[in-house]
């Protein structure tokens, strides 16, 4: 133990020795202060503020924002950006088509693919006429950030290549003006895409949402969630590509008001772009993810994620889909695996939001023809349908229904409700749940649309 002390004290003088001969020997040198600036030297002018609107005298948009993206006038490999209308250029009144993709990367260069694109063609105040969404297989390449854009290797392995959707992209491209947050970023890929599936087109006008909301919006940055967060718009799913195109869209109107003067482009919306693409010649495989129960239920989050508009449902897809809601709901509730396992089984169809409401309504007939087999409907049948229907986001779907009345008993018999003789149950028919009409489901009644 001795030792020990002896050996500590040993190296505590030794390291103080070696930390005074590192000291520097001497005064330390001061530095002479700099001389002061002459008096009559006048003092630097404030600089001033950057610009928030783009000026109309032809100065360099780079001198007046010092943006880098997409500037007014800009040719790029695909795009025209839209620049201040100055008694020059096309002027825009008809559609636009807002456009987002995801990728595995950032450089198409070095060969990063498109894995997920969306398209929404939204009219000057924002109503969406049709939204187009489809996972992309990206043909051997890793998908790349999973916690980014929340899409595995595995749930782009049967979806179609860019070359077989092709005719879908450029369907609703035609006739518009392109409009993307960053638009730089999509207009490289899509470049690229195109390219490599040897098609080529004339440059398309188009309008960068985030150099419009730097002209519009006094936000600490402009990045789509921050901009969508001041105007009270919901972003849902950040980084799934039609989550972002919803949130552009709603944007859109409220820029274009702000901005108010007209905007020029340097080309003219194209025509017959699809040339020999075919639109529909694949299914898409579409998504819903994060889904959440919220206060409407997991349906009414599952259906919000799909695109309004996707291909018709073969029957063998809606049988599984239907088995796997008929399991679902066998408890009297759905939890968030079960709507996941939904969900799953309507994007890898392909399948939208109408196409879904189609089916849930489809299952509910079945329900209301099964109750009613015996052509009696007591209160506990009908608690069961109104909480499925519930369970599916329509709630009341079955307010046309109400219990058979209840015959007066005997003396000392119990009360139940009058049953005539069974009959054979009907055989299903495609019946409005709003009219009652055969024929369509209560999504496409004529009296609600």
């Amino acid at each position: 133990m001795d030792a020990l002390v002896i050996l500590l004290l040993i190296a505590v003088v030794v390291w103080l020795a070696v930390r005074r001969s590192r000291r520097p020997k001497g005064p330390v040198k001061q530095m002479p202060a700099p001389p002061p600036a002459p008096a009559s030297a006048p003092a630097s002018a404030p600089r001033a503020p950057a610009r928030t609107r783009p000026r109309a005298d032809g100065a360099s948009p780079r001198q007046q924002t010092g943006m880098r993206f997409a500037e007014p006038g800009r040719k790029g490999q695909l795009f025209s950006y839209a620049g201040p209308g100055n008694g020059s250029g096309y002027v825009h009144d008809g559609s636009f088509a807002v456009i987002d993709v995801e990728t595995t990367g950032f450089s198409p260069a070095k060969g990063d693919r498109v894995i997920e694109i969306a398209i929404a063609r939204v009219d000057r105040t924002g109503r969406i006429e049709d939204e187009y969404a489809t996972l992309l297989n990206p043909e051997g390449r890793d998908t790349g950030a999973v916690f980014v854009h929340g899409i595995s290797n595995e749930a782009v392995r049967d979806a179609p290549r860019f070359s077989e959707v092709a005719g879908d992209v450029l369907a609703r491209l035609e006739g518009t003006v392109v409009v993307a947050h960053n638009a730089v970023f999509e207009e490289r890929f899509l470049a690229a895409e195109l390219a490599r599936a040897g098609i080529t087109t004339p440059h398309l006008p188009a309008l960068c949402s985030l150099w419009l909301g730097q002209q519009t919006f006094q936000t600490p940055n402009h990045k789509l969630g921050t901009l969508a967060q001041h105007a009270g718009i919901p972003l849902v799913d950040a980084h799934a590509a039609l989550g972002d195109v919803r949130a552009t869209a709603a944007l859109l109107p409220m820029m274009l008001e702000r901005y108010g003067a007209p905007l020029a482009f340097g080309c003219t919306p194209a025509s017959g772009l699809r040339g020999h693409h075919r639109a529909g010649a694949v299914s898409p495989v579409t998504r819903a993810s994060s889904l959440r129960k919220g206060n409407d239920g997991w349906m009414a989050s599952l259906m919000s994620r799909l695109p309004i508009s996707a291909g018709e449902v073969v029957d063998a897809t809606a049988a599984v889909y239907l088995d796997a809601l008929a399991a679902a709901l066998e408890d009297g509730k759905i939890v968030g695996e079960e709507a996941k396992a939904l969900a799953r089984i309507a994007g890898n169809a392909g399948m939208g939001a109408p196409q879904v409401a189609a089916l849930n309504e489809r299952f509910l007939e079945m329900m209301r023809e099964a109750a009613l087999a015996d052509q009696v409907l007591t209160k506990t049948e009908l608690r069961e349908l109104t909480r499925a229907a519930s369970l599916l986001g329509t709630s009341n779907y079955f307010d046309d229904l109400t219990p058979t009345p209840v015959t007066a008993p005997a003396s000392g018999a119990v009360a139940t409700a009058s049953k005539p003789a069974p009959t054979s149950a009907p055989k299903a028919t495609r019946r409005c749940g709003h009219c009652r009409t055969p024929g369509h489901y209560r999504s496409t009644c004529p009296e609600l649309n």
